[in-house]
């Protein structure tokens, strides 16, 4: 692999080691280390300058080395050991943690509102932060600087950013500078992402010019700031849950960057040393990441004492090398796209979540993923006019510029699928629909409510009365709109009380009135919030809905597929002449009250697969990595295939002139 390439199988090395652990490298070999990674197809490995304890495992002369380090020299060894073995190696630096210097240096950490400088109450890693507006900021400059000067590596890893607000006199000064109020937390926040922005810019200046062309990655820091790359660290097995790598990767793979899924070999979270997954949940991780053309990389800890734990890396190459078996379709491949969820507020994902739906958001990519249809998660900055249809999921804010967009967009036969409070503006219009009069009427007065499926739209939802769980907006047709789907208020609502009886039967009286789902024009707006009610009640009949509102929209869906369980995941990925669809069918098991584990694949038989041939350019198809050739059957604009099989996973590559 040349400098030039992008990773494809790393791993990232945790190393965080407490102070009273007095062998450190005691039983370390560079050249075990570096044979044991090459043995398991390792390309690429972050490994540690500076743990979140703040020690360093090289012979520093601004920071503090480990006090029980044995071996001198940790990082030194291990870029030169791996180097010879064609591995690239990362150094790691926590920059938000750095828990020797906080104690050493209590000016150099944030000062809480509260005026704490250590949050007892929180302990974990993050109750101590530290201040890069304080001489911190100069110390942690100067370790990235020593580590630059000393040592050839092809990429840093600068961890544990956080935009949490300081209230330290240097901070509150610089507010003051800057015409910002101390005493208004948005202010404060805002003026964190300043010096934020400020630390980092700093960084890339001095990465060019001592090691110019470096893999350089920001964690916590918003994917959009991120210079080379994104790494998107989501272990399923900890507090990430399986919901979020499937809108995590479609939004990362629309930044034109490349990517990988940091994932880890822990069952629990980081550092979780006896700790190991089953094999097919590591490759699902793996081979998820890839259908979304992202690349690979899995989390380890090493024991102190400097060996790499045998068993962990005998599953680490057994994955590594399925994955391996697969690039000549995956390394490099592009996913290919026709629906955009929009939220203009991932803009700033990770740093700040705060404005950002995220019921709604996985409820939508939940819904599409079940429903097969190929979808990005966009910001807004990108190219729109790609997209047949975009969402707006339950609550987006629309700025004037893109709210423009959005209309152009429209006019230019574009479809918008809103709901709830999504798209509307403080007067109670849809924004999109500048044409038609106000009709938001406030707040949804009943709860729950009830919708009915009127006409085609009810044929994927039960022909009945269906609960609405969460309250939305109180939506009125203005004329022209068509009504999809009426609403039925309660007798009264959930819980109400009468001093006599609280009411908990709550069946649907009659007709409000008003819909629970309209199309005006090439805008459809649900009442209610429908995506984060997937989420959150699972409601198949919400998920009918959507359907119907698509498929005016898209007739003719870039892929379909049928024998596939709803909860198989399908994408399509281009490389080169050839179109990849992916289907993949594990699903996570909830064990107990709250581990969920991959252990073994799901088999799918007879799983018809059409893809759109666009033009009429498909001349075969066959099975990858497998090579067989699969019968084509054109019909309806069409290339149509049967998969005999589908064990976990199985890529079906279509040939295109």
């Amino acid at each position: 692999m040349t400098k030039s390439e992008f990773p494809r199988r790393a791993i990232h090395l945790d190393f965080h080691t407490m102070p009273g652990v007095y062998d450190v490298g005691r039983d370390f070999d560079a050249v075990e280390f570096a044979s044991t990674l090459s043995e398991a197809h390792v390309d690429y490995i972050t490994v540690f300058a500076k743990c979140n304890l703040g020690f360093t495992y090289y012979p520093t002369e601004v920071g503090v080395c480990h006090p029980g380090l044995q071996a001198p020299d940790m990082l030194g060894q291990m870029v030169s050991a791996c180097h010879q073995r064609d591995i690239r190696v990362a150094a790691y630096i926590n920059v938000g943690l750095d828990h020797e210097q906080a104690l050493r240096h209590r000016d150099w950490c944030k000062l809480n509102r509260d005026g704490q400088i250590y949050e007892m109450q929180t302990m974990s890693h993050f109750f101590r932060k530290m201040c890069l507006n304080t001489e911190y900021g100069d110390y942690t400059l100067g370790m990235i600087g020593e580590v630059l000067e000393r040592y050839p590596i092809d990429g840093l890893f600068l961890d544990c950013f956080t935009l949490h607000p300081c209230y330290g006199v240097e901070c509150v000064e610089g507010m003051a500078d800057a015409g910002l109020d101390a005493h208004r937390e948005e202010q404060a926040r805002e003026f964190c992402w300043i010096v934020t922005e400020r630390f980092v810019q700093d960084v890339k200046r001095l990465v060019d010019e001592m090691a110019p062309g470096i893999n350089l990655y920001f964690n916590g820091l918003p994917y959009r700031w991120q210079p080379t790359h994104v790494e998107i660290e989501v272990l399923p097995t900890a507090f990430w849950g399986y919901e979020y790598l499937p809108w995590a990767a479609r939004y990362a793979r629309t930044l034109d960057k490349p990517f990988f899924t940091m994932t880890g070999r822990f069952h629990k979270g980081w550092g979780d040393f006896g700790g190991l997954r089953p094999e097919h949940s590591l490759v699902f991780d793996c081979r998820n990441s890839a259908a979304n053309g992202g690349t690979c990389s899995i989390g380890d800890h090493m024991h102190p004492r400097g060996r790499l734990e045998p068993a962990a890396y005998d599953l680490i190459g057994h994955v590594y090398a399925d994955i391996r078996s697969r690039e000549a379709w995956t390394a490099g491949a592009r996913a290919v796209s026709e629906i955009a969820i929009l939220q203009p507020a991932m803009q700033r994902y990770p740093g700040d979540p705060d404005g950002i739906d995220m019921p709604a958001l996985k409820g939508a990519t939940r819904m599409l993923t079940e429903l097969k249809y190929q979808f990005d998660v966009c910001d807004g900055e990108g190219d729109l006019s790609k997209y047949r249809v975009i969402l707006l999921p339950d609550r987006v804010d629309l700025t004037e510029p893109l709210r423009r967009r959005l209309y152009e967009y429209l006019e230019r036969g574009g479809v918008v699928v809103s709901s709830a409070q999504a798209g509307i503006d403080s007067e109670g219009r849809h924004c999109l629909l500048p044409e038609i009069d106000a009709f938001s009427e406030g707040s949804e007065p009943h709860a729950p409510s009830f919708f009915r499926a009127l006409g085609e739209a009810g044929r994927s939802v039960p022909g009945m009365l269906v609960t609405i769980y969460d309250q939305g907006i109180a939506m009125r047709a203005p004329e022209g709109a068509v009504v999809l789907a009426e609403l039925h208020r309660p007798y009264f609502n959930q819980g109400s009380w009468d001093w006599r009886h609280e009411n908990v039967y709550i069946p649907p009286e009659a007709d409000s009135g008003r819909p629970a789902l309209m199309r005006a024009g090439n805008v459809f707006h649900f009442s209610f919030p429908v995506f984060g009610g997937y989420f959150r009640h699972a409601v198949l009949a919400y998920r009918g809905l959507l359907d119907h509102c698509i498929s005016l929209a898209v007739p003719n869906p870039m892929v379909r597929v049928v024998g596939m369980p709803s909860f198989g995941q399908v994408t399509v990925t281009e490389i080169g002449k050839e179109r990849i669809v992916h289907l993949l069918t594990y699903v996570p098991e909830l064990r107990g009250a709250e581990v969920q584990v991959v252990e073994d694949p799901i088999t799918a038989v007879a799983v018809k697969v059409a893809l759109r041939d666009d033009g009429g350019r498909i001349r075969r198809a066959y099975l990858a990595p497998q090579g067989a050739e699969l019968s084509l059957d054109r019909e309806g604009g069409y290339a149509s295939v049967l998969v005999p099989s589908v064990v976990g996973h199985q890529m079906i590559a279509y040939e295109v002139e």
